[in-house]
């Protein structure tokens, strides 16, 4: 049987068959084919648009994260910008607090030395007040030895003991007869407040002697020390003692 097929309607002819045996390239338009005469799947040649969109995402990637790293450095940048000037004008303000308070404590101080010096005059005027009306006066200092020199009487020391209304202030005395004789001691020791009220008084006798002595007198190069303590008759502070000797 007769094959009426033209080669022109399947697409080749015979100048197509032998030039693609020649290893001719294929007419201009035309894909490449097999050597079957099939034409190549036309899903190999989109392979690069595939690759380039892959690309392009990849760099749309990048470029929104150099855009989330710059929008986190300005971030850092402003608030740091911020809290330098916030730190700033604190810093200025505690500054100019610390300048009125260094003001005012100068002015307190000064004020305060001021005050000083007024107590001071008045104490002073007090005591010359006090020493005209009281011959002898002196102010009582506790826990120290002070020096009299009095006759026969060489120095006192008060200390105070006990709380509140059983507060008790006590002496010790210290006596020496530099004389060729026997004394007699008379030591009186009142105490007074600081209006100059009396506030307590005590006598020596011989029963307050440290060393037990058999005779009240003091004979010549005895060295004595009395020690007891004063009969409080108000509660008010000492602030000055007189200590008479006859």
């Amino acid at each position: 049987m007769n094959d009426f097929r033209n080669p022109d309607w399947q697409g080749r002819g015979p100048s197509d068959t032998i030039g693609r045996a020649n290893g001719s390239p294929p007419p201009l338009g035309e894909g490449p084919r097999r050597l079957d005469g099939m034409a190549e799947p036309v899903y190999g040649r989109m392979r690069p648009r595939v690759s380039r969109q892959r690309s392009s995402s990849s760099s749309r990637r990048k470029i929104r994260r150099l855009r989330v790293l710059a929008l986190v450095l300005a971030a850092g940048l402003v608030s740091s910008i911020v809290f330098s000037v916030v730190l700033y004008f604190h810093t200025q303000r505690i500054r100019g607090s610390e300048a009125q308070l260094t003001v005012a404590q100068k002015q307190l101080e000064q004020e305060l030395a001021k005050a000083r010096e007024r107590i001071t005059e008045l104490n002073n005027d007090l005591r010359i007040l006090l020493a005209n009306r009281i011959p002898g006066i002196d102010e009582l200092v506790l826990n120290r030895q002070i020096e009299l020199n009095d006759q026969y009487v060489k120095n006192i020391t008060f200390v105070e003991s006990g709380l509140g209304d059983e507060r008790t202030v006590e002496f010790s005395a210290v006596l020496h007869n530099g004389r060729t004789g026997p004394i007699l001691p008379r030591v009186t020791i009142v105490l007074f407040d600081e209006a100059g009220l009396q506030t307590g008084i005590a006598r020596l006798d011989k029963s307050q002697t440290i060393t037990p002595a058999d005779i009240p007198e003091l004979q010549p190069g005895e060295t004595r020390t009395y020690s007891a303590q004063i009969d409080l008759a108000r509660q008010e502070p000492s602030k000055y003692f007189v200590v008479e000797v006859r």
